[in-house]
């Protein structure tokens, strides 16, 4: 299994220049399943603790780490950042801390004067109105228009105190042509000035599918070996203004398939009749066909409008130029401009001529940006030529803007709900492919656009329009497989996500989770049906499903949970917000995220819950050795244990498995009398009871503990 895991220690230093390297290259590597873990710390993290909105000014950074553990992909990342308040009076600050564009938090704890607390989940949106609508620092309102945790503290923190924050999160590493990307955020530098630091750190890649190669784009200097089962990058004595850190792999294109991951909680492993039962996600890659041509019928959407200026323009319409230069000769084409007011080359789809092609390229040169952003216009008058249209073709929208929409329709929900009325009288199969340029789209609402309409959402900054949008292009040239159908042999298979699995094309990867209430003996055949050109294809892959909890796999309920709400929430933006369909689904979602521990649009992290009770420093020592219950119990993933000493003893405390087997040894050493305690990370452990036993001058005393996940 794997474990990719990358050490970065930072201290304050003096400048120095060094900049990176690297990319290597293997003819084989062997066993990929992708657990990868990374271990990072520095004084530069993804999240800041807020004091004063207005200048911008936040708590000093002690220090940072970073644990994040990827599964196929699938990351779960755990960050622990120590805070120091060197103001000169007490403050509550605010966490304000950056999630990926597809992240979901789904823990909040933080240990303040040596008590850890964890946030409880609310069924309330979190309050991103920072400053009570006074003035905002521009850093911070920047700050907020990314995806984020936003959590008022209610603890005064003291001066020079501390309080360590630890804010966990999920996301699903994005695949694109046989690369798998990774991204550390170490930046947020506009918050800390030009602080210079040194730094080293390690990442340790083991796979089963061949990588062909192995890269940190961010540290081009960084060391990189590949070995026959491991490989590292790794960069030492680095310092000066950090950056995020970023590398990928590519896999070998010629090992295509199913790849899986289930797990079974059964009610000692899990909570009767909550969350027990078998869960699972595959992800597969048909081979593709490369030979043949897709004949589409695709529109070109392009915003125009004020904020569009300048080089996002000029690369959007290189962009434009790039796709109508390779347009096939079959295809039908036609390309939509918006601002304040929506212009269209052609009345309708026209062939691809050259004639037309002459006509298209000056029309596109024209293009100047100015003007408010018209979404909705651009959909009516886009959708519109699509009426009619039949599955001979397949049926492209490529949607780019920059800005959230500022006339016409603007609201989210009741923007989602004209589009869809729009696209009701649409038939056959239609692809809505959108793309947000920068930091000031709306990442709900283009995402619930591509969703709903067999499509992806991307998202980047205002220097990659042409690259990526150019490479996507010649992507969806070559499907795999449109409009797409998943069937399992077994019945007891249940509740799989995505409802509607969106069109496959070269280099894309599709990914369905699903729960299975009961064992499943033997495997599963799945069979996923759909059309090229016009043709059924077929593809089957045998699906292993596991019996018991499989500890590496903790993750799986979560990213159920989050694929489910995701569907819900395509469901909900179909309807009015105060409509009694859109309260019901509202509620549905309210419900899986408090119950799996996934944040939402609905949700947020609420009031402490778990609180160990601060002891006093004067508290009587017993007359003989004690071991206390764990507290919180039940708990997930760390417990406190406590034990007290009336003298001066040696102590060893083990954690065992029912079966009597050591899991883990917490302490082992002689100790001075006193009350002690010591937290139990059980985050790589499986859910169940445990046994906690403290041996101490000759007696044995024990405590049951359970750990449900």
């Amino acid at each position: 299994m794997l474990k990719f895991r990358l050490s970065w220690v930072v201290k304050a230093s003096t400048f120095r220049k060094s900049d990176c390297s690297g990319l290597h290259r293997r003819k084989k590597m062997k066993r990929a399943i992708f657990l990868i873990v990374f271990t990072v710390t520095t004084i530069f993290p993804g999240g800041i603790m807020l004091l004063n909105p207005a200048t911008g000014s936040t708590m000093r950074i002690q220090n940072i780490q970073s644990n994040i553990m990827i599964e196929n992909q699938v990351s779960i990342s755990k960050v622990t950042t120590e805070y120091r308040n060197n103001t000169t009076l007490y403050a509550k600050p605010t966490l304000i801390f950056t999630l990926p564009d597809n992240g979901s938090a789904t823990r909040l704890r933080w240990q303040l004067r040596g008590i850890w607390y964890e946030a409880g989940f609310s069924a309330n949106p979190q309050d991103t109105s920072i400053g009570g609508g006074g003035t905002v620092h521009p850093y911070v309102a920047d700050l907020l228009k990314s995806p984020c945790v936003v959590y008022p503290f209610q603890d005064s923190i003291g001066v020079d105190s501390t309080i360590t924050v630890e804010l966990t999160y999920v996301e699903f590493l994005k695949y694109d042509m046989g690369y798998v990307n990774f991204k550390i955020p170490v930046g947020l530098s506009s918050f800390f000035g030009h602080s210079q630091i040194a730094n080293d750190f390690i990442i340790r890649l083991v796979s089963t599918r061949q990588v062909d190669s192995l890269f940190c784009t961010s540290h081009p200097n960084a060391g990189i070996t590949i070995g026959p089962d491991t490989s590292l990058i790794t960069g030492s004595e680095l310092i000066g203004l950090p950056v995020d850190i970023k590398g990928g792999y590519l896999l070998a294109s010629d090992q295509l398939g199913l790849s899986s991951f289930s797990t079974y909680l059964s009610d000692s492993a899990s909570v009767a009749d909550t969350i027990n039962g078998g869960y699972f996600l595959f992800v597969v890659e048909p081979a593709r066909d490369t030979t043949l041509v897709l004949k589409k019928k695709i529109t070109l959407v392009i915003d125009r409008s004020g904020s569009m200026s300048g080089n996002k323009i000029v690369q959007a319409k290189n962009a434009a130029l790039f796709i109508v230069d390779r347009l096939n000769e079959i295809d039908l084409f036609n390309i939509v401009s918006f601002s304040t007011a929506v212009t269209s080359f052609m009345p309708s789809h026209v062939p691809v001529t050259a004639e037309n092609l002459n006509l298209a390229r000056s029309w596109i040169n024209t293009i100047v940006a100015t003007g408010l952003t018209n979404i909705s216009g651009a959909f009516a008058t886009t959708v519109e030529d699509f009426v009619g249209a039949t599955d001979s073709t397949a049926n492209i929208i490529l949607f780019l803007t920059d800005g959230q929409a500022t006339t016409g329709i603007t609201g989210t929900p009741e923007l989602l709900a004209y589009i869809n009325q729009l696209t009701a009288p649409i038939t056959s199969n239609l692809s809505v492919f959108t793309f947000g340029v920068g930091t000031d789209v709306d990442v709900s609402l283009l995402q619930s656009i591509a969703n709903q309409h067999s499509g992806l959402a991307t998202f980047l900054m205002n220097d990659q329009l042409e690259p990526v949008i150019t490479k996507f292009y010649l992507k969806i040239q070559n499907p795999i497989l449109i409009s797409p159908v998943v069937a399992f042999s077994s019945q007891n298979i249940v509740d799989v996500h995505p409802d509607d699995l969106p069109n496959l094309y070269i280099g894309e990867q599709l990914l369905v989770s699903g729960r299975y209430p009961t064992q499943v003996s033997g495997p599963v055949t799945v069979t996923l049906t759909g059309t090229v050109y016009g043709q059924p294809v077929s593809y089957q892959y045998p699906l292993a499903l596991s019996d018991t909890a499989m500890v590496n796999y903790q993750f799986l309920p979560k990213v159920w949970a989050k694929a489910f709400i995701d569907d819900l929430l395509a469901q909900y933006y179909t309807f009015p917000p105060n409509s009694p369909q859109a309260l019901e689904i509202k509620g549905q979602i309210i419900a899986l995220s408090v119950k799996y521990g996934v944040i939402t649009i609905f949700t947020s992290f609420g009031n402490p819950t778990g609180i160990e009770e601060e002891s006093e420093t004067t508290e009587a020592l017993p007359a003989d050795f004690t071991l206390y219950q764990n507290y919180p119990n039940p708990f997930n993933p760390s417990t406190t244990i406590k034990f007290a000493l009336p003298r001066s003893a040696w102590v060893k405390i083990t954690v065992y498995d029912l079966m009597g087997r050591i899991v883990d040894v917490l302490v082992e050493e002689e100790k001075e009398a006193g009350i002690y305690t010591v937290i139990w990370d059980a985050s790589q452990y499986a859910s169940g009871t445990y046994i906690v036993e403290m041996n101490c001058d000759g007696k044995q005393s024990s405590r049951k503990i359970l750990l449900i996940k």
